[in-house]
């Protein structure tokens, strides 16, 4: 719940019920510090690295005490003094040296099989533990959490946004049966009475997302709305996360500029949970033209902020896109109604 508070920089804002969350990590398990520590070896860095060159080291010790040696008893057959016990000596030095890397070599190989082996195991391990799990089992066996989500009626009286009527036509486009596009949902509590804008369900697993459209001013009293600072929107937020609903709040500048890129988005945070058959995919004729962060991303306000986007009136100079569909859809409906007078 804390991330309802912290994460409000920027929207698309994205919050996820504590249910899901938990799915989340089934399914995408975060790899903890714990768990991927290996134990300490008592094996240096240093023997590691140079193992083949005290191989080298042994390869010409062992040189140097044959050629020690054949001198001594070459020496041993012309002089027959003290030097060749001198040499005999040296060769004698030079062979438990070698002895010596040897078994220094071999005390390394031991322990990097054990490190080894260790890895292997712990790798094998991690893979069993983190299995991926079936997305749709997991939400069925979760059901019962987010049954709240249906606690809700119509509220025709709702006051619709201006961008409403043209963003639904996109949801529409994007989200078929088996998924459901609720408008209005007015949600049950003692003190507490929220109206989402948009509910989207699927009602075979019970996943739920509300969607939230920002306005930064209202169109006739430009007062300053859906302010950052604001708590009111952080608990009605909180109502939607313990209902078992996921949040997505898009400033209404995304809605009326980009439309099918917030309801990729919504794709996409929805994909998390499905299985690969019941992912949601872009629709036939409809292209996704990439975008750059500082494209699509847009800042919350403050109250300063909001006051200065209503003295620029800022709402005028997107929405021309919406204010055109509005027109058309208030024309279409004038001409049925005349229709179904005549007839």
């Amino acid at each position: 719940m804390e991330k309802v508070e912290q994460y409000r920089n920027f929207y698309p804002m994205t919050f996820y019920p504590e249910s899901l969350t938990i799915i989340s990590q089934q399914l995408n398990p975060e790899l903890s510090k714990d768990k991927f520590i290996l134990e300490a070896v008592p094996i240096t860095i240093r023997d590691i690295h140079y193992i083949n060159e005290l191989k080298i080291k042994q390869f010409q010790i062992r040189l140097l005490s044959l050629i020690a040696l054949i001198i001594s008893l070459a020496i041993y057959y012309i002089t027959k003094n003290l030097i060749f016990l001198s040499i005999i000596f040296a060769s004698l030095l030079g062979f438990f040296a070698q002895l010596s890397l040897e078994n220094k070599i071999n005390k390394i190989k031991n322990q990097l099989l054990k490190l080894d082996q260790k890895i292997i195991n712990r790798e094998y391990n991690l893979k069993f533990s983190f299995t991926p799990q079936n997305p749709s089992h997991l939400l069925i066996n979760s059901l019962a959490t987010r049954e709240s989500i249906y606690d809700f009626e119509i509220d025709e009286s709702a006051k619709k946004g201006i961008s409403e009527a043209y963003f639904l036509t996109y949801l529409k486009k994007w989200f078929q049966y088996p998924w459901r596009i609720l408008e209005h949902c007015k949600f049950g509590a003692e003190r507490y009475t929220p109206t989402a804008d948009f509910i989207l369900i699927n009602n075979d697993f019970n996943l739920g997302l509300d969607i939230e459209i920002d306005e930064p001013y209202t169109f006739k009293e430009l007062q300053p709305i859906h302010l950052v600072e604001n708590r009111q929107y952080i608990v009605r937020d909180k109502f939607f996360l313990e209902l078992g609903c996921i949040v997505v709040r898009f400033a209404e500048y995304q809605i009326a500029k980009y439309p099918d890129y917030c309801c990729l988005h919504i794709a996409r945070v929805l994909n998390q949970y499905l299985e690969s058959s019941l992912k949601i995919s872009i629709p036939d004729s409809t292209e996704i033209v990439p975008l750059k962060p500082e494209q699509w991303k847009v800042k919350s306000w403050t109250f300063r902020e909001a006051q200065i986007m209503a003295n620029d009136k800022v709402r005028d100079q997107y929405l021309e896109a919406v204010k055109s569909f509005n027109f058309l859809q208030s024309e279409q409906n004038t001409q049925q109604e005349q229709t179904k007078k005549i007839n």
